[in-house]
């Protein structure tokens, strides 16, 4: 079933908590980029230290080149076959469309107690895309489940990263295997998760509500969240 009605947010709050405050972000200003987070990793939050033994699965986007940038600390970006390990010394990272990727924090350390990393990107075509919207709805449901102690929902997050124009990535040895995620995000996440009420965004969640209602008009299947 659909997670429950989500706490309001205001339009105007800034910072944005997930994984009960092991993470938080805020978006700035970028004279050509769509969106650009400024993220902040708490390094010796209880999740963040669970992060480190338990990877999160690969994702890919197949829209947008995102951008990372450390400013504090040290992040491994996985690109790829590659395990680029990020300081603030180094120059942004790309990551191309179409590559499986994900973000680990870097190497732990008693004198570190947060890492600061830009992520950043461009605008796609059309209604689906990485920005501040998808983020904001995706890392407040994350944090919605785990404050509350409740599952989180495969279709809810195959159903969020559509919107994104995104696709969890499944094991490199299954066969045309991109291709089946997003058949998976699709079918699953929009398709059956519309008619199953599973919304890609959250009014509740969002600080752009007339952009993400504009965007859900664009699927018969999620047009009808557009008023809620």
């Amino acid at each position: 079933m659909p997670p429950p009605p989500p706490k309001t947010i205001t339009a105007g709050q800034e910072v944005v908590s997930a994984f009960d405050g092991a993470i938080t972000f805020r978006n700035l200003l970028h004279p050509t980029r769509n969106f650009n987070l400024e993220v902040t990793f708490h390094d010796h939050h209880p999740h963040l230290l669970r992060l480190r033994e338990h990877e999160p699965p690969a994702h890919f986007h197949y829209l947008q080149v995102e951008y990372f940038q450390v400013l504090e600390g040290s992040l491994y970006v996985d690109a790829g076959p590659k395990r680029i390990l990020l300081t603030p010394s180094d120059d942004e990272l790309p990551v191309e469309a179409w590559v499986r990727n994900r973000v680990i924090p870097g190497p732990l350390s008693s004198d570190q107690q947060t890492t600061r990393f830009l992520l950043s990107g461009p605008a796609a075509q059309g209604p689906r895309m990485l920005d501040y919207i998808f983020y904001e709805n995706y890392y407040r449901y994350m944090d919605a489940m785990i404050s509350t102690g409740q599952a989180i929902e495969f279709i809810q997050i195959l159903s969020m990263f559509d919107a994104g124009g995104s696709c969890i990535a499944l094991p490199w040895y299954i066969p045309f295997g991109m291709t089946v995620s997003r058949v998976m995000g699709v079918v699953l996440g929009r398709w059956l998760g519309g008619v199953m009420g599973y919304q890609p965004y959250y009014k509740e969640w969002t600080t752009d509500w007339d952009t993400a209602a504009k965007r859900m008009r664009s699927s018969i299947f999620q047009k009808r969240f557009a008023a809620s």
